[in-house]
């Protein structure tokens, strides 16, 4: 079956393979999403819609049982019909609050922007992962809440022969200091790497150091077997980045998220 680079990355956000073993996965035909006590909203998501309308209002209502006293997030791509669902989903408190373009590469037809006196390194000790949550802390102005088992876990996910989550860090190299964060998710079945939560912390954007970082996340991406990398991209911020890398632009995809009141 021929997929268009809007499936296929859809398609990347119904492989739970990654997920902690205290998140629950849900995984129906018509819908997919995860459930945690945890309050990050990558554990209480929905990541795919495919039911009929008149089904529409009952799958909203179960989500936001089960999501009660969490934030709960919906991603909704054009890649369905989706008045019903919208409709639904703003009855239920759910508001939309961050609009994505699909972005995408042939990892053979990237040529990466030079860098100057950046190093990656891909995270493979303590220190790295380390070094990793502090950077994404800085860029994406969220406190690092993970815990030693977090660690533990993260650390062997995407160290282990074969991994498919793969990390990396770029440093200033004359300092040694973190300053860049990303990683990439591979799923062979697709031949494609998901590329997620790349970030600079603010004093050393214009450097090059996503350049450097993306660089060896498509090279990883490459040898683990992917012919194409992207993400979903946010309209006003990372999308024109990767636009300026060559990147092209597909379809969109909105985040509807929902506080735990419903408001």
């Amino acid at each position: 079956m021929d997929l268009s680079m809007d499936e296929i990355v859809e398609r990347t956000q119904w492989d739970f393979f990654w997920v902690p073993e205290d998140v629950a996965v849900v995984d129906r035909p018509e819908i997919a999403y995860l459930h945690s006590p945890r309050h990050g909203l990558l554990y209480n998501a929905v990541t795919r819609t495919r039911a009929t309308p008149e089904r529409v209002g009952e799958l909203v209502q179960e989500v936001t049982g089960v999501h009660a006293g969490v934030r709960s997030r919906w991603l909704v791509p054009d890649t369905i019909p989706s008045e019903e669902l919208e409709r639904a989903l703003d009855d239920a408190g759910y508001t939309p609050v961050q609009r994505h373009h699909t972005c995408t590469i042939a990892v053979d037809a990237y040529r990466p922007k030079p860098a100057q006196d950046i190093v990656v390194h891909p995270v493979d000790s303590t220190q790295r992962l380390r070094d990793s949550w502090s950077v994404m802390a800085q860029a994406f102005g969220r406190p690092n809440d993970r815990s030693e088992a977090d660690l533990v876990q993260e650390l062997e996910e995407c160290s282990k022969p074969g991994a498919r989550v793969q990390r990396f860090v770029a440093y200033d190299e004359p300092s040694g200091e973190p300053i860049s964060a990303g990683g990439v998710n591979v799923y062979p079945t697709l031949r494609f790497g998901f590329l997620w939560a790349g970030g600079t912390i603010p004093e050393a954007r214009g450097r090059g150091a996503y350049s450097a970082l993306l660089k060896a996340r498509t090279i990883r991406a490459r040898e683990l077997g992917a012919t194409h990398v992207g993400l979903y991209a946010v309209v006003d911020t990372s999308a024109p980045i990767v636009m300026r890398q060559g990147f092209e632009k597909h379809g969109s995809m909105t985040y509807w998220d929902r506080h735990p009141s419903g408001a």
